[in-house]
């Protein structure tokens, strides 16, 4: 029980000043950026194997990292390092049982092992509370609102959400109270249940927005309207914020999150961009060879988790593929902004020349049809595709497979094979995310990741 009382009052404290910390002036923000990143090396070296081996090997001592840009000076963590060798980068300062064990969804079809201490649960929760301030703003109270999850039954955010309820004395129901639907079913059955329990908010994950919401314009059957919606995992097509914020007048918006980086950033209402928690998370878009590219330039995420110190990552190139954004949001936060997420660097095409192109080259295709609700494609070898799409209920299903056939022979050559097929659904990975974009490397001549990707 007095464990309990303690991790209570440690997340209270620290979500104090939470709603208002974006607000603060950037300068401020980056200083208290710096202290974390000197924390976080020093505590790296001394209690995790991988850093104190890299640290010795390459000559520096944490007293050469003062600021994030520092951490560039460390080698770039690939992905498939962790899924080798987790125990590797996990910190020996506590007993490994003491830690939560979770998984990515393996969307990459290459799951990794994240090992999440104690103390950063507890401050992720807190640090949850920039953007449930602007939630809070929309329902219209900050506590004991309703709020319907739609998410895989293996999601992380019900490991953590199982954990602060053993861990925390939080009345059930008191901060939120909680319908958790399984991403599985059908949207047609979830429906029925969102009608029932009523909820405030609705959160899932961007692809099974779009499906639920296509199926309510299809089908015309009334939902009782939250209001706001929240996503994350996977992205929500334009076309399909535009048909619920228009049509059905319920705001939408998205979250970064990600088994390895936390709480990386959130959207706001001027759909500007992501804002960027860059004091827990900081992050800089790079090319395939890990240097930094300029503002506005497409290129990998590469991150640093300053809050988790069970498995420590710094300098790791998560795999989304984005662009940092110049300007500053109207809404008057300052953290930085990132563009929305435009595919996975493993998803890259390969093209006849043996060269790899980046995957919105076959994406901007589908996504320029608007009777496509949904659309996954796949990339059997160079020149062979197919396209499945979920279409509206008025498409002429001829004339858009011609288009498209047409705009793949002209992107890729002609020749180019394209099997456009139409579903009722898309095929959902065992986490289940939906891929927009595959490339079945077994079947390519390349196993690279992205263009002259460094395999570690």
């Amino acid at each position: 029980m007095l464990t309990r009382l303690s991790a209570t009052a440690y997340m209270a404290r620290h979500l104090w000043g939470q709603a208002q910390y974006p607000y603060r002036p950037l300068e401020q923000i980056r200083l208290r950026q710096s202290r974390r990143v000197r924390a976080m090396i020093e505590y790296a070296y001394r209690f995790v194997p991988y850093y104190r081996e890299t640290m010795r090997r390459l000559g520096v001592c944490p007293a050469d990292f003062a600021r994030a840009e520092d951490l560039r000076r460390l080698p770039l963590i690939e992905r498939e390092q962790l899924q080798r060798d987790p125990e590797y980068f996990v910190s020996e300062a506590q007993p490994m049982d003491r830690y939560l064990r979770v998984q990515t969804a393996g969307t990459t079809g290459a799951p990794r092992t994240v090992y999440i201490d104690a103390r950063a649960l507890y401050l992720d929760a807190a640090h949850g509370g920039r953007e449930r301030a602007m939630i809070s703003q929309l329902v219209g109270r900050p506590w004991a609102y309703r709020k319907t999850m739609i998410v895989s039954i293996h999601s992380t955010a019900l490991r953590v959400q199982q954990f602060h309820r053993d861990h925390s004395l939080f009345p059930r129901g008191l901060p939120v109270r909680r319908q958790t639907l399984s991403i599985f079913d059908a949207p047609a059955l979830n429906v029925r249940r969102i009608n029932e329990f009523k909820p405030d908010v609705l959160h899932s994950y961007g692809s099974y927005l779009e499906a639920l919401f296509g199926y309510l314009q299809t089908n015309r059957e009334p939902l009782y309207k939250p209001k706001v919606i929240t996503y994350t995992s996977d992205t929500l097509s334009a076309v399909a914020r535009r048909r619920i914020e228009g049509e059905f007048g319920i705001p939408v918006l998205g979250t970064y999150e990600t088994v390895e980086s936390l709480k990386a950033g959130f959207e706001c209402r001027h759909h500007t961009g992501v804002h960027l928690n860059i004091d827990l998370c900081p992050l800089y878009v790079a090319d395939a060879d890990g240097n930094p590219l300029p503002m506005g330039a497409s290129g990998e995420v590469v991150v640093s988790n300053l809050v988790n110190r069970a498995t420590v990552l710094l300098n790791y190139r998560l795999g989304d593929i984005a662009a940092l954004l110049p300007d500053q949001c109207p809404c008057g936060r300052s953290l930085p902004l990132l563009s929305d997420l435009q595919g996975r660097s493993d998803d890259w095409i390969e093209l006849d020349s043996g060269e790899l192109a980046h995957p919105q080259l076959a994406r901007v295709i589908v996504m320029q049809e608007r009777d496509i609700w949904q659309y996954q494609i796949v990339q059997h070898s160079p020149g062979r595709f197919s396209v499945s799409a979920v279409a509206a209920p008025a498409c002429d299903c001829d004339v858009v497979r011609r288009r498209v056939t047409a705009a793949f022979e002209r992107t890729f050559g002609a020749g180019t094979h394209v099997d456009v097929r139409f579903v009722d659904a898309l095929p959902r990975q065992e986490g289940g995310k939906v891929r927009a974009m595959i490339r079945q490397r077994a079947q390519l001549a390349s196993t690279s990741d992205a263009p002259s990707a460094n395999e570690a």
